[in-house]
């Protein structure tokens, strides 16, 4: 259980840190697709929900 917890929490903390990290860091040189969807904060919004669905095990 504590894991899941672990993995439920840290894993959109890792990804909105990392997120927020590399467009600090490479925020004009990104490829012209990443920049779109940080044009269209919404885009942004689904797209990393769906990276965390995508990295999550699934549940039967």
């Amino acid at each position: 259980m504590l894991r899941e917890l672990a993995l439920a929490i840290g894993l959109p903390i890792a990804l909105l840190l990392l997120g927020v990290l590399v467009q600090q860091q490479w925020g004009d040189r990104l490829p012209p697709g990443v920049q779109r969807l940080i044009k269209r904060r919404s885009w942004f919004w689904n797209a990393g929900i769906g990276l965390i669905m995508l990295a999550s095990p699934s549940v039967v």
